[in-house]
């Protein structure tokens, strides 16, 4: 019998919680779970039931308690489906850099002419990811965003880049009646920041080998980023804005010190991903890369700044339940 069916007839209190969250879950599967792309591109994992998949995990758990405390408290895992990411492109479009060009521009929103000027002012704007993880060609068709020829992310750009290059593309870009435009602002999109290092080692680059005004969006960021950004927005005197969609706030978070206002539930749950990173033997920090703890994931792939017990495989720890696809 399976953990899940074996709650089914337990007591009338853990009955009951049970069949409400295996609902849920049930129900977001459809949504958004089944969506998720690592598990697609495995055709035996792919035809899988998320229950079952999810069922399967909780075996990973050695404590009844264990499975229990993550069982219950995955209903808080914020998981971003397509449609919540075009929604989040919509949004960084729409209520972030077309009112940051206008304000740029100083334009009057109650000008008639204002869409024409907005987009002449978007033709002379160069959106790019931050890294690869933002899929910029996505983003620019499901909200008929102008790109420029080029569309890098900045964190290679950072690697590889040479800034006389950089300097040379952005003086001589062209306009579509092939004259000679400059580029008057960069605009950085990110789908998730867990600390910010990463995306603040980036940022920090544009800084340096872009002149003009600069605009970063990141579709979602965690508690330790956004304070991270913040804090180099306001050393950048003036340059960088810093203006996310989605923050999700520290008691969202499951990092290593309790955070006021967390869900009851979080202490059990602390347990038990220690519990389960002593079995899994990962390499990766137990709360996620610099402790982030963030109990989240997209649908094209789990960040590091999560938990390992979620996406990280070993030999003691055989099923995960968003296999993460990491870098070489």
């Amino acid at each position: 019998m399976s953990i899940i069916n074996a709650w089914s007839t337990s007591t009338i209190e853990r009955q009951n919680a049970t069949f409400r969250l295996k609902q849920l879950y049930e129900l977001q599967a459809i949504f958004l779970f089944d969506q998720y792309e690592p598990v697609l591109a495995t055709p035996v994992e792919a035809a899988m039931p998320f229950i079952n998949r999810l069922d399967r995990w909780l075996t990973c758990f050695d404590n009844p308690i264990d499975q229990w405390a993550v069982f219950r408290t995955f209903q808080y895992f914020f998981f971003i489906g397509k449609e919540e990411t075009d929604e989040l492109y919509r949004c960084a479009v729409n209520h972030k850099l077309l009112p940051w060009l206008a304000e740029q521009e100083k334009l009057d929103i109650f000008d008639p002419d204002l869409p024409s000027l907005l987009n002449d002012v978007v033709s002379q704007t160069w959106p790019c990811p931050v890294t690869d993880s933002l899929r910029i060609n996505s983003l620019l068709h499901r909200t008929n965003l102008r790109g420029q020829s080029l569309r890098p992310d900045w964190l290679s750009l950072k690697q590889l880049g040479d800034k006389e290059k950089i300097a040379k593309y952005i003086a001589t870009r062209k306009n579509s009646r092939d004259e000679i435009t400059p580029i008057k602002y960069l605009v950085l999109f990110e789908d998730f920041v867990g600390s910010g290092s990463q995306c603040g080692r980036a940022t920090k680059f544009a800084l340096e080998a872009f002149d003009g005004p600069i605009l970063l969006t990141p579709l979602v960021v965690c508690h330790p980023g956004d304070e991270h950004l913040r804090d180099l927005a306001s050393k950048s005197n003036g340059r960088l804005t810093y203006d996310p969609v989605v923050v999700l706030s520290a008691e969202c978070l499951v990092s290593e010190q309790p955070a006021i206002g967390e869900p009851s539930s979080f202490p059990s749950l602390r347990l038990a991903m220690k519990n389960g990173y002593t079995k899994g033997k990962f390499t990766d920090p137990a709360f996620g890369y610099e402790g982030v703890g963030s109990l989240a994931s997209s649908y094209s792939n789990c960040p590091n700044n999560s938990p390992p017990i979620f996406h990280g495989t070993s030999s003691t720890w055989p099923y995960p339940l968003f296999p993460r696809k990491g870098r070489a």
